[in-house]
């Protein structure tokens, strides 16, 4: 299994923010990229050695299976979410802080919690009460008591992982590799959102994006002890191809220009595994093959709605963003970003509200039918722009 060690780490938020707290959350974030690892003294790896996969087809079984890696893929998020929360808790920058602690809670957990409590109900609720307690300590605990509970929820997500995913996946080097290039998928799409014309719109995003290459980052050094010894040359270049990531990233270089990089490091992941660079980005379906998927899930949010299983409705309107539309949006942003951002806070945020308060059934269809119509020009854009 990968190692988990001790680590530092960043935070953000999409509110207004203090100047000089803004200055110096940029400073440790920048800081911290390359050197986060997990928050967790950890586990030991089991059985694994350098050059036990004896060949490309072998280092392909294990990553087949997307559902696993996606789910490998959050927690990874949640743990960069963590590590920003901590970085703006040591500076003082509450707000970045607070933001970082509700973001794997609102937008990540429902994701995951299928699976984590079909596997252990008790440590469902443990992980799922940590990380709200967490949020509730920003503003009136030490710096200490916070970083404590941080790595005591990491230590939650050791044992998560441990429990859903089999062994000979988190033992597989093509496996962590899948995860590293979903992640940076995910950094890239936050990336673009955050910065336009070298300028940075959204501190958010903008860490969001760093947290998660910095994660990716991570996995791979942990991963690569396991990579067969023929392949070590590409391990070299990959590293490469991350130190010249993070200073791009520091940088705040144009969207391209990281794309560019993170594309590099998934070209070679695919030519260490013999896994396609789409299917490694999780990129294998045009961006207008998504939509289908995102209406299908709409109405079963509203079938579950009708049924007042509020909390599936919930769980399903998350999925129909973060696992599809998040997918969509740097290539909508490219044709309309004000069709992008409008759709987007429909869908995570105010489609989600209404589930929660319970509103009337028809004004949740009515809603659904406006992010239906979006969708429509969504679609019609990205097809024509090819």
């Amino acid at each position: 299994m990968r190692m988990q060690n001790e680590s530092k780490s960043l935070t953000s938020s999409k509110q207004h923010i203090n100047p000089v707290l803004f200055a110096a959350s940029i400073a440790a974030a920048t800081m911290a990229i390359f050197t986060s690892v997990y928050l967790y003294p950890g586990q030991e790896s089991e059985g694994t050695e350098v050059g036990t996969i004896q060949n490309v087809t072998n280092l392909s079984t294990s990553a087949s299976n997307s559902s696993l890696v996606d789910f490998d893929s959050n927690i990874e998020q949640i743990r960069g979410h963590l590590d920003q929360a901590v970085a703006n808790k040591e500076i003082g920058n509450t707000t970045l802080a607070k933001a970082h602690t509700l973001h794997p809670i609102d937008e990540i957990y429902s994701s995951i919690e299928v699976q984590i409590e079909a596997t252990d109900p008790s440590l469902n609720q443990s992980l799922s009460t940590s990380l709200s307690q967490l949020s509730n300590m920003v503003d009136n605990s030490t710096v200490d008591e916070f970083k404590t509970k941080a790595l005591d929820i990491n230590g939650l997500l050791n044992d998560t992982v441990g429990k859903v995913v089999p062994a000979q996946e988190t033992s597989d080097s093509a496996f962590n590799l899948m995860v590293v290039g979903n992640l940076l998928s995910v950094a890239e799409n936050e990336y673009k959102e955050a910065i336009e014309n070298g300028q940075l719109k959204e501190i958010v995003e903008y860490q969001d994006g760093q947290a998660f290459i910095s994660r990716a980052s991570s996995v791979f050094k942990e991963s690569s002890p396991m990579i067969p010894q023929e392949k070590s040359a590409d391990i070299k270049v990959i590293n490469g191809f991350f130190a010249d990531l993070g200073n791009a990233v520091h940088e705040k270089s144009n969207p391209e220009v990281i794309s560019n990089a993170i594309g590099s490091i998934i070209h070679e992941i695919s030519e260490v595994t013999g896994i396609n660079e789409e299917k490694i980005s999780g990129t294998d379906s045009e961006a207008s093959a998504f939509i289908p998927e995102i209406r299908n899930l709409l109405n079963q949010t509203l079938d579950a709605y009708k049924s007042q299983n509020y909390d599936q409705a919930d769980t399903l309107a998350i999925q129909a963003y973060l696992d599809n539309y998040e997918f969509i949006e740097a290539p909508l942003a490219e044709q309309n970003r004000t069709l992008m951002e409008t759709t987007e806070l429909m869908l995570r945020e105010d489609l989600r509200q209404l589930i929660q308060d319970h509103a009337p059934l028809d004004e949740i269809q009515e809603h659904i039918d406006k992010i239906n119509s979006n969708l429509n020009q969504a679609e019609e854009l990205l097809a024509a722009s090819g």
